[in-house]
């Protein structure tokens, strides 16, 4: 079934230029509800003649864009090529198009109807300059809406040198809005996978300018690229640098709390991995870990393939989870996110009921998507609220 504005071009009704202009009105891609909770979904693309173009969506196995099958089709006697999926109505999801020429060479492009909002570059290339669609019963971000329409905050940037780790890296404070003494003894987040553009700080100004969190600067530190999937896999040197290295240098240049209930640990992925193994194992330093979409299945171990060595191999208990099972309860809390949709939500549930059994001052929220900054960048507004409330209980 296509799209009405698709019928009406297909048999000549509208030209293309009044398909255009439609979508340039409606936005991309185009939606029409079938039931009470599905939708068709449609989407357009405007390619050469000797062009296959495929949708990849950040929903399914692959820690990724996972591609659909199907192929989009073309309206005859136009330069639109279109295609309709069902769809839950709930969904918000990061999607690319693949351009393929008679060669097979693909080009991974966004949609061109629906540009890639702001926020849109993360530290992780493959996630990076992706179109997003939100469905009409996708559950709104509305402090991320508003931290979109914001100036770019004022940051600052210095290169941090660790003799630890034996590199060095880029790190960028937001201070809050207003004037700080030296005694002001703020809350801070400090947030791995950082880059400059990150949405982080103007989500946090948004908060605050709505009187709903404490006035809290926010540090984002550069995993570099050959070296993150070594630094944030549970790399006890990784995390002393954070505590002998970064927070030091942090406190003789920021007006900072040192109290460990003002200080919050966050990342994505394995960013929220190493956030979560980092505070439980140093609840003196950090009394918070914001973990969303955390690659909890993560074991050095956890490695197959096919064929005889799998008579062989044997599952042991991820690491975070059963680090968290084999500690003490420490006094620390967390918040956890997931995406119904992604392949780690077993192991989040897992951890979440570890936590909970355990004790701990935890809330876990699963989103309608996938493994997906474009739900990331808005739940962290929620976690900044659960962290830093206006008002401490």
């Amino acid at each position: 079934m296509a799209d009405p504005s698709v019928e009406k071009l297909s048999t000549g009704e509208w030209s293309p230029e009044r398909f255009r202009r439609h979508l340039e009105e409606t936005g991309a891609p185009l939606v029409e509800r079938v039931t009470a909770d599905e939708v068709l979904v449609t989407f357009v693309d405007e390619s050469g003649d000797d062009t296959t173009v495929t949708l990849s969506v950040v929903i399914g196995p692959v820690i990724g864009f996972n591609k659909i099958d199907t192929e989009f089709a073309s309206v005859p006697g136009t330069p639109f090529r279109v295609l309709t999926l069902r769809m839950r109505s709930d969904l918000r999801f990061s999607y690319v198009f693949t351009r393929s020429g008679p060669t097979g060479e693909g080009e991974r492009v966004p949609d061109p109807f629906n540009p890639p909002p702001r926020f849109s570059e993360c530290s992780v290339e493959r996630f990076s300059g992706a179109s997003v669609a939100s469905l009409p019963d996708a559950m709104p971000l509305p402090w991320l809406d508003q931290a979109e329409a914001r100036p770019a905050p004022s940051m600052e940037s210095a290169v941090l040198a660790s003799g630890l780790l034996g590199n060095e890296r880029r790190i960028w404070v937001s201070m809050p809005l207003g004037e700080f003494s030296a005694e002001s003894a703020l809350p801070f987040v400090i947030h791995l996978d950082g880059t400059p553009d990150h949405s982080a700080p103007s989500v946090r100004d948004a908060l605050v300018q709505a009187g709903l969190i404490r006035p809290c600067a926010v540090v984002l530190v550069e995993q570099p690229g050959q070296r993150r999937d070594k630094e944030l896999l549970c790399d006890p040197v990784f995390s002393r640098m954070l505590i002998d290295e970064l927070l030091p240098w942090l406190h003789d240049r920021y007006p900072l709390s040192r109290d460990p209930g003002d200080v919050a640990l966050a990342g994505e992925s394995f960013g929220g991995l190493c956030a979560g193994w980092t505070v439980l194992h140093h609840p003196a330093t950090f009394g918070n870990a914001v973990i969303q979409s955390p690659s909890c299945g993560y074991h050095p171990d956890l490695k197959w393939g096919t064929g005889a060595g799998e008579l062989l191999r044997r599952t042991p208990v991820p690491t975070l989870i059963a680090d968290y099972l084999a500690a003490a309860p420490a006094p620390i809390r967390v918040f956890h996110d997931a995406g119904e949709l992604e392949s780690s939500n077993t192991h989040s549930r897992w951890l979440d009921q570890v936590l909970t059994q355990k004790g701990y001052d935890t809330v876990y929220r699963e989103f309608a998507g996938g493994h997906d900054y474009a739900w990331w960048r808005g739940l962290f507004a929620d976690a900044l609220r659960w962290c830093f409330p206006l008002e401490r209980s």
